[in-house]
């Protein structure tokens, strides 16, 4: 077979996915598992890369991010930080088989200590101290909020001393708090400085109301700091429409 055969065979094989998924529903794509193919394997790959021996872990629902960066040979600390109450009881469960990730007090993380409400959905990982557009929870029912409850918020900067005594900690500072990341950056003004990167939810389209952080307020705050982009990723997507309403980006000091 010559190349052009090669070719016109791959894009008729790209064509018939296409038809398959749209009358199945189903997208199934068979592609080398390299760090282009999956984001958990290039964030491990980039945290070793770059040395990286502590990470905060913000928003860390049931744990879903530390465990696969240990499933892709990570090695170092992992301090996971989550305030809604049944989430943590499976993060605590999560967390012991692994004896370099501890896990904090529950407790939120944001721009003042003390305590407040957050607003619980159906599906935990939707869980914010803001409200979630009504818009939103149209298209996905998994969303709504079905409780609230109260949980402790501190400020990182008063806290973090407590999980991270080492001056020389290489830290990767991880924020995913549904549309509250300015707030828990407020509060995590030396730890920033201090962090060797930054991976961060980015909303091109807030899905939470009061949002406070924009695309481009992430580019100048990441700009600011000194931090260059290494990786992004699409997270979520409006199903009506095709728009992306959030990304998650990394960013390391050079």
């Amino acid at each position: 077979m010559n190349l052009l055969q090669k070719i016109l065979q791959s894009k008729s094989l790209a064509r018939s996915r296409r038809f398959i998924g749209k009358a199945s529903g189903l997208y199934v794509r068979l592609k080398r598992f390299t760090p282009s193919a999956s984001e958990d394997m290039r964030n491990a790959m980039l945290f070793r890369y770059k040395g990286i021996t502590h990470v905060i872990d913000i928003g860390a629902n049931t744990g879903q991010f530390a465990e696969s960066l240990y499933d892709f040979g990570y090695q170092g600390k992992v301090i996971s930080f989550e305030p809604v109450s049944s989430a943590y009881q499976e993060l605590l469960k999560r967390a012991a088989r692994y004896p370099n990730w501890q896990v904090a007090g529950r407790c939120a993380i944001g721009s003042i200590d003390g305590e407040i409400e957050i607003n619980i959905s159906d599906d935990t990982v939707f869980s914010s101290i803001l409200e979630i557009k009504d818009s939103y929870v149209s298209h996905n029912k998994k969303s709504q909020i079905i409780g609230k409850e109260k949980t402790p918020i501190h400020r990182l900067d008063s806290i973090i001393g407590q999980y991270i005594q080492d001056t020389d900690a290489r830290i990767m500072l991880k924020i995913d708090t549904q549309g509250y990341e300015k707030e828990v950056l407020d509060g995590a003004q030396e730890t920033l400085r201090r962090a060797a990167g930054l991976k961060i939810e980015i909303p091109l389209y807030a899905i939470y109301e009061h949002t406070r952080f924009a695309f481009y307020d992430i580019l100048e705050l990441t700009k600011g700091q000194g931090l260059q982009p290494y990786s992004f990723h699409v997270e979520g997507v409006d199903l009506n429409t095709g728009r992306v309403n959030t990304i998650d980006g990394v960013f390391f000091r050079e």
